[in-house]
Formats: C-alpha cells, sequence, structure tokens
C-alpha cells in the first residue's frame, strides 16, 4: 500500500484522544479521513471479489474448470511420440497456471482476451518470444508481456506445442 494512505489510515485510527477529536472537527480534515476510509473499504471489497472470483473460476463448476480438452490427443501422442506428449504435458500445466484464467480451458479466449484456438505451434512461440523481446504486438502486449518474460525457451516451445493440440 502507498506510504501516504498508510499514514492517513493511522491517523484516523490514532484519533481516540480529545485533541485528535478536535482535528477530526475540522471539515477538511474529516473529509480526508473519510475518503481514506472510503478508498480502504474499497481496496478490501475489490480484493474479496477478486478472490472469490479466482476461487470460482479456478475450482468452481465453470467453462475454466475442468479437464482439458487436449488429454485425450496427448494420450494418442504418447503412443506414437513420447517426447512432444512430454512436452504437451508440461506446456499443459504451464498453461494452467498462466494462461487458462485468461484464456480459459479449451483455448477459445474470453470476452476481452483472443481466442487461440487454430493456432500453431510455431505460431504460439513466435507471438510469445516477440512478446518477451519487448515488441509491440498489438492491444494486449501490455498484459502479456510481463507473462511472457517469465517463461524459459524450453517453456515457450511446450506451450505452443499444447495450444496447437488444443485445436
Amino acid at each position: 500500500m502507498h506510504p501516504a494512505f498508510l499514514r492517513e489510515l493511522s491517523t484516523i485510527m490514532d484519533m481516540s484522544g480529545t485533541a485528535g477529536c478536535e482535528k477530526m472537527k475540522t471539515p477538511g480534515n474529516m473529509r480526508r479521513r473519510l475518503q481514506a476510509l472510503s478508498w480502504l473499504l474499497l481496496v478490501v471489497a475489490v480484493g474479496l471479489g477478486v478472490h472469490f472470483t479466482i476461487q470460482f473460476i479456478t475450482k468452481g463448476d465453470s467453462a475454466h474448470s475442468g479437464e482439458s480438452p487436449a488429454v485425450p490427443k496427448i494420450l494418442e501422442l504418447e503412443t506414437t511420440n513420447p517426447e512432444r506428449a512430454r512436452k504437451a504435458r508440461a506446456g499443459m500445466h504451464r498453461y494452467d497456471e498462466i494462461c487458462r484464467l485468461c484464456h480459459h480451458r479449451d483455448g477459445h479466449g474470453g470476452r476481452f482476451t483472443p481466442s487461440l484456438a487454430g493456432k500453431t505451434a510455431i505460431g504460439v512461440e513466435t507471438m510469445l518470444n516477440l512478446y518477451r523481446d519487448g515488441h509491440k504486438v498489438g492491444p494486449m502486449t501490455e498484459l502479456m508481456a510481463p507473462w511472457a518474460k517469465e517463461l524459459s525457451d524450453e517453456e515457450v516451445q511446450n506451450l505452443g506445442i499444447y495450444i496447437e493440440l488444443l485445436n
């Protein structure tokens, strides 16, 4: 939290004595303190909303939850190309950790996030590498770049293989 906000909040909490009550009675101080308190309540409310939304999405019964639609393809791939299947499984786990919340279980995106359906492994790798290298790719660059920058080359390749299997 911002230090000035914390100081303001501690001032509100310390208003127990007579001198504090006198300070509270001035209109400017009262307004500032009420604003600080209302911001605190807003932050807490938004935090709780985000927490419960994420809990619903990741654990609830929704389009975001359940087994990946790529699992049958990965199982089939294990018999023909075990190394690629291993990479796809690793990509699936990483996708669940960082991509699924916005792009959904099946990769079709949401109201504000693009679909990954129909993307090839090379196409996914190229986009992630552009984000990692700091190129402006589109309107979601500011959102995607931090996620992409934390990925290793191997994770980028694994995600590409997995996302290709979502189709």
